[in-house]
Parts: structure tokens; C-alpha cells; sequence
């Protein structure tokens, strides 16, 4: 049921962009490697990939990431993540929206979590050097276990998105999500993703990045409840 519903969205997110002015269209992509070599091999590969599309009415959104990594060959890291998002105007900051999201993280304890909800979003600070929106949603996520098992329950997620345009050419950035089963309390997930942007010209960017993944209540003992990256990244925006 999961695939025909994600195959239902990512086909009408298609129909969508083909058929709507383009030029409400943004893309923004981040590009990251490591490899070093000596004492230790390692070597790190990220990626991230976000699209939105502007209409009077209308606001959609979508993200990908992709993080992979290994020491001495040996894999340490390997996540996906995808979101889709859409937001319809209620009033000049007031919104409406519908969102899903995948999550397959090798090393989290999970085979995948997914999330699909709707709830209420708000336009907090419109300025020329500040942007900050909030949303609050209530839905449901589904989850399986990497011992077997699977598990789902109602979800209540609060997210924050902010922008501060320091200079012209310098963005700082922090997105804030809190996901908790409102079923079991101290199951509970928080991520931040902060970042600083220095823009080269109108379309390259050089980008740092820290992003923390915290979950209170890992499905087994032996899985650390935070995970950190840093990374560097060079970025794309059209």
C-alpha cells in the first residue's frame, strides 16, 4: 500500500511541474566528499536535492538526501531521505498542508520509518534578511524493525524553518523538527540541520553544514541515541 501511494504522489507531483510556469520553479542542490588516505582509508559521500514551486494559491516541495560513508571499507553510514510537501494559502501567512516522508537508515535500528500527515502552518517573519515559518501536524507513521517487528501509531510533529540573510552573500540557515508518538510519549525524535551559505556568484554557493539526528527510545541497546555530521559542501542553486 505504501509503494502505490508514494507511486499516486510522485505522479502527481510530476503532472504538476510539467504543466506550471516554470519560472515559479527553484532547485537547490548540495554536493559533499571526503576521502583521505594513510593511517586510516575513509571516505564520505552526501547529497541533497530540494525543489519548490510557488503559485498564487499553491506552495509544493520536495527533498532528497543521500549520506554514505565507510572506514577501512567498512561501512558506517548509509541514509536516505525523502519529503514531499504540499501547502495551500489560506490567508497572506496562514496555510494549510499535507506532507510524507521516507527515512531508510541502515545504522538506526530501522529498515525505514515513513510519516504521512497534515496540519497547519504559519508564515512567522516575512522580512528581506528574515524568514521564519513554523508547522504543526498530526498523522501517522509506520516503521520495521531491523530485528523483525513492525510498529505504527499516531504521530505529532512541530517543525521550524529559518533563514537570515546575514549578508549578500551569506545565509545562515536551521531547520528544527520534533516527531513524537503521542501513543508512547518518551518515544520521541528530534533532528536540527544548521548551516552557513557563502555565495561565489549567482548560482555556485560553498556551504557548512551540522546536522544532529536524536531519537529518546532506540529500538535496541546497542544503538547510540545521537548521531552527528558535519559536512562541507559545494552548492546549486537555479
Amino acid at each position: 500500500m505504501f509503494k502505490r501511494i508514494l507511486l499516486t504522489g510522485l505522479c502527481l507531483s510530476t503532472v504538476v511541474f510539467a504543466t506550471e510556469n516554470q519560472k515559479d520553479f527553484e532547485m537547490h542542490g548540495e554536493l559533499s566528499y571526503v576521502k583521505t588516505s594513510g593511517n586510516s582509508d575513509t571516505e564520505t559521500f552526501a547529497t541533497k536535492i530540494e525543489a519548490k514551486k510557488k503559485l498564487e494559491l499553491n506552495r509544493f516541495f520536495g527533498k532528497g538526501e543521500f549520506l554514505y560513508g565507510k572506514t577501512d571499507d567498512k561501512e558506517n553510514t548509509n541514509k536516505l531521505y525523502l519529503l514531499g510537501r504540499w501547502e495551500r494559502l489560506l490567508s497572506e501567512r496562514l496555510f494549510f498542508f499535507l506532507q510524507g516522508d521516507y527515512l531508510r537508515d541502515k545504522f538506526s535500528g530501522y529498515d525505514y520509518q515513513t510519516t504521512w500527515s497534515g496540519g497547519f502552518g504559519y508564515d512567522i517573519i516575512k522580512t528581506k534578511k528574515h524568514y521564519l515559518k513554523g508547522l504543526a501536524a498530526i498523522g501517522w507513521t509506520f516503521e520495521d524493525f531491523k530485528t523483525g517487528g513492525s510498529n505504527d501509531y499516531t504521530t505529532g510533529t512541530i517543525e521550524l524553518d529559518y533563514n537570515w540573510q546575514i549578508l549578500d552573500n551569506l545565509k545562515f540557515i536551521e531547520e528544527f523538527k520534533y516527531r513524537v508518538n503521542l501513543e508512547d510519549t518518551e518515544t520521541y525524535f528530534i533532528n536540527s540541520d544548521t548551516g552557513i551559505q557563502v555565495k561565489i556568484n549567482s548560482h555556485f554557493s560553498l556551504g557548512v553544514g551540522y546536522r544532529v539526528a536524536y531519537q529518546n527510545n532506540p529500538p535496541s541497546d546497542d544503538i547510540e541515541k545521537t548521531d552527528t555530521t558535519f559536512l562541507t559542501s559545494l552548492i546549486i542553486d537555479y
